[in-house]
């Protein structure tokens, strides 16, 4: 299928989903379509409609090749979802009547430009093999906080500009949940809980901007974002169970020793940044 030709199919979708809205006049069809986007909430709204409307109990899905090193297979005469997956580009600016510009004199630096393909997905209800490993219980954290840790977290993600909320009603299926600038956290979490879910959204905020968000695929941040937390709590003698995270690894085509690097910088500027929140509360004290 051409980019194009599933532009149009999102658009009929849409209309579909609007009037189905205007049909029945209720609030079921909204509930129902956000109910599927909680499970969902890391896709762009556009790949949500698309998915919706061809499996709309879909719980998880994967490429062909991520369910094969998964140890499952699609099971014959299953039809994939087309979604749209973006791709970027580097391309040199272009150069001016001169052959220079402003920009790319003396300087080979190349720029980078977004386009989208069509790829398929498939959900796992339409394969077959190894079951999947279980989710980590994110409320299973062992040990206890100690030395007033969880205020000096908090304390720290004030000093990097970033807005922490503890509500109950803003968030479904998930402890916390980053909005680049702006974190919210379960409040009916235990302070472990919270200290862990605190470090992995602040882990977001430190390694996925914008250009990430849209880049990465979403198990490859939720790993980077869970390894980042599993660092910072195990400084402070808090055991996370994350490991079944790592099998991320195997499963997809990744730089792994550039993610790694990723994630011990991240974790160090957090436990640097408590270190910092700790003299500059001892100063106000």
């Amino acid at each position: 299928m051409k980019t194009s030709e599933l532009k149009e199919r999102y658009k009929e979708y849409l209309h579909i989903l609007m009037e189905e809205i205007n049909k029945q006049k209720s609030s079921e069809v909204i509930l129902n379509y956000f109910d599927f986007c909680s499970r969902f909430h890391r896709y762009s709204f556009h790949n949500q409609m698309l998915i919706w409307m061809v499996a709309p109990d879909a719980t998880d899905v994967a490429g062909f090749h991520t369910w094969k090193k998964l140890g499952r297979t699609v099971k014959k005469g299953e039809k994939g979802i087309p979604i749209f997956a973006p791709i970027w580009v580097k391309r040199k600016p272009e150069a001016d009547h001169e052959g220079i510009t402003e920009e790319t004199e003396g300087n080979d630096s190349e720029q980078k430009k977004m386009f989208f393909r069509v790829v398929y997905v498939w959900d796992v209800s339409q394969t077959e093999g190894d079951p999947l490993p279980e989710v980590p219980d994110a409320m299973n954290v062992g040990g206890s906080v100690r030395d007033g840790i969880l205020p000096l977290l908090e304390k720290y993600t004030s000093m990097e500009g970033i807005r922490l909320n503890y509500n109950d009603s803003l968030i479904r299926n998930a402890h916390g949940m980053s909005m680049g600038g702006q974190i919210v956290i379960l409040s009916s979490l235990t302070d472990e809980q919270k200290f862990h879910a605190l470090a992995h959204e602040l882990a977001h905020e430190h390694l996925h901007g914008t250009q990430e968000r849209l880049e990465y695929s979403k198990r490859l941040k939720e790993t980077e974002a869970e390894a980042t937390a599993y660092i910072v709590c195990r400084r402070f003698g808090l055991q996370p169970q994350s490991s079944v995270y790592l099998a991320i690894y195997r499963t997809e085509e990744i730089d792994i020793q550039g993610s790694f690097d990723r994630i011990t910088k991240a974790a160090s500027r957090i436990l640097k940044g408590i270190e910092s929140a700790r003299i500059n509360m001892k100063k106000a004290a």
